[in-house]
């Protein structure tokens, strides 16, 4: 071989390294770059808002509209609110008032005594009991008097025992021709309404 021919051998070479090389180099960076590239994500898929709402079930929440009725009676009479419970107005009783309470209206006033009976074999909770005084056709409330000729009926009533409890109202004279006096004892149980006159003196 002579030493020209050796010589292109040799350059020839050397290009087909480099081109060799070369094409290394790019296939390299062509697959960096694809690595580089992030992979597109599927959106997020979002429910529908829907358009009609389902109805709330009925039940829990419904409260039942109460049934009882007052036991209207005249003012003279006894009224039974339920089975072996009686009420009556023992006694009404004019007087005039010097309470100076705050709140208190001294002047005419009447004092009503009211009786509760427990004829059942079991202890009657009066706790809750109420007492009222109205006037008029419109039955207007009298207000309440808390001097000492009030004593209420007991928190309690045994089985087989009366009580006796005394309220007093501020009322003019001229309204006590028509009164209503309201006894309200249970709860959810009827009340007694007793309607009539009150002394004027």
């Amino acid at each position: 071989m002579t030493r020209t021919r050796k010589t292109i051998l040799i350059a020839v070479g050397a290009v087909l390294v480099v081109v060799v090389a070369g094409i290394i180099w790019f296939l390299t960076a062509q697959g960096a770059q694809q690595n580089a590239e992030p992979s597109p994500t599927a959106p997020a898929s979002v429910p529908p808002t829907p358009s009609v709402f389902p109805s709330p079930t009925p039940g829990s929440t419904d409260v039942e509209p109460s049934e009882s009725e007052p036991v209207e009676v005249d003012i003279d009479e006894t009224a039974t609110v339920v089975e072996g419970v009686t009420v009556e107005v023992v006694s009404m009783t004019a007087f005039e008032s010097s309470s100076e309470q705050p709140g208190d209206l001294a002047g005419p006033a009447l004092k009503v005594v009211v009786r509760v009976t427990n004829s059942t074999d079991a202890a009657l909770d009066l706790g809750g009991a109420t007492v009222n005084l109205a006037s008029g056709p419109d039955q207007n409330p009298a207000p309440p008097l808390g001097d000492t000729v009030a004593s209420g009926l007991p928190a309690t009533l045994a089985a087989g025992e009366s009580a006796d409890g005394e309220y007093s109202f501020s009322i003019p004279v001229d309204a006590r021709s028509d009164v209503g006096v309201t006894v309200d004892l249970l709860t959810g149980e009827p009340y007694a309404a007793f309607r009539g006159a009150a002394p004027a003196s």
